[in-house]
């Protein structure tokens, strides 16, 4: 049998970060693996970082890439829900803004699919970038454990270290609409009580968040893997970039966790 080529939806949220979101996009561009389309998601930006971005897609004429906007920022869960709602292709990947892939990403990402045909959701590793240091984060194996899969903590996973069929939304739904990073948590503490066991109780009754502090990554994952076995593959997907805790201008002068990098 001939090795069928997949075709991938990419989707990125943004809210004013035009150079990293650029970065970002082009990182998909370069891909290998041609068959994909790309959904970014403006999440409210103001006009000038809003133009900046969508200047840049006018100017690549690619009808494989599309933005959407809306007024006023809703937070990137409901503006991954916009592009999960208006992706068209079989399989679905997610990409931080500050983010990019790997060239080979969807390439080998076609590969594992061709090659495991009977899994539904795959999950790789990551070159992570901090401060003053590369460290790779390995893909970790899931196994077994009763009726759902290993039960295990944020930050083993990333939103780019995973990819899955789109479908299976139909079946887990989609992200919690708030605009609130606590609600977040509590509502998903709501949907799977047990996780109760590493991040407490309710966030807003003195528990803990679930991430960054969303933890969307770890939540969409783990959600998949209550029913779905994800298949480990030898795949480092994308490059991850860890920002300086209290780090918080603007893309136009925010220096990345690389030395003496600064985007332009």
């Amino acid at each position: 049998m001939p090795e069928k080529n997949n075709e991938f939806s990419i989707i990125i949220p943004t809210f004013e970060r035009p150079n990293l979101t650029i970065r970002a996009i082009q990182s998909i561009q370069g891909q290998i693996y041609p068959h994909w389309e790309l959904i970014v998601i403006d999440d409210g930006s103001r006009e000038e970082y809003k133009e900046k971005i969508e200047n840049y897609i006018k100017s690549q004429n690619d009808p494989r890439i599309k933005i959407i906007h809306y007024e006023g920022r809703k937070q990137r869960v409901i503006a991954r829900n916009v592009g999960i709602k208006n992706a068209t292709k079989e399989w679905l990947c997610h990409l931080d803004s500050d983010d990019e892939y790997l060239r080979t990403y969807l390439n080998s990402a076609n590969w594992a699919i061709n090659e495991y045909p009977q899994y539904s959701c795959f999950h790789g590793g990551a070159v992570v970038c901090r401060l003053k240091e590369y460290s790779i984060r390995e893909p970790f194996e899931i196994k077994e454990e009763g009726n759902g899969m290993e039960k295990f903590r944020s930050g083993r996973i990333g939103m780019g270290s995973f990819f899955y069929k789109r479908s299976l939304h139909d079946e887990i739904g989609c992200f919690p609409e708030t605009g609130s990073p606590y609600r977040f948590a509590d509502m998903a503490k709501d949907e799977m009580p047990e996780i109760m066991e590493w991040y407490g109780k309710k966030y807003l009754e003195g528990g803990k968040e679930l991430g960054n502090p969303w933890g969307e990554d770890w939540y969409l994952f783990y959600k998949i893997t209550r029913k779905y076995k994800s298949k480990k593959v030898p795949l480092l997907t994308y490059i991850h970039f860890i920002r300086r805790s209290g780090f918080i201008e603007q893309d136009e002068d925010r220096l990345l966790n690389r030395n003496n990098v600064v985007i332009p």
